[in-house]
């Protein structure tokens, strides 16, 4: 009697899970363009290229600030 009331005892523990801090990634060398090679497209499609490249930084943010909350313990 006394093992089966051991062994329910033990049942009832929760389990705790620890976070590791994951690490953060190096950004990568994007390659830097400049106004001679940008003068062959449009308007339409320079302001479509501004507009991709701030997505995709705002992007890079948002998952490096995902990966720094791992780091606050």
């Amino acid at each position: 009697m006394i093992g089966i009331i051991f062994l329910a005892g033990c049942a009832t523990t929760e389990p705790v899970f620890v976070q590791e801090p994951l690490p953060v990634p190096d950004r990568p060398n994007l390659p830097t363009l400049n106004a001679d090679m940008l003068q062959c497209l449009s308007d339409d499609a320079y302001e479509a290229l501004v507009v991709r490249d701030t997505m995709l930084q705002e992007h890079v943010r948002r998952l490096e600030a995902i990966i720094q909350t791992t780091h606050e313990l």
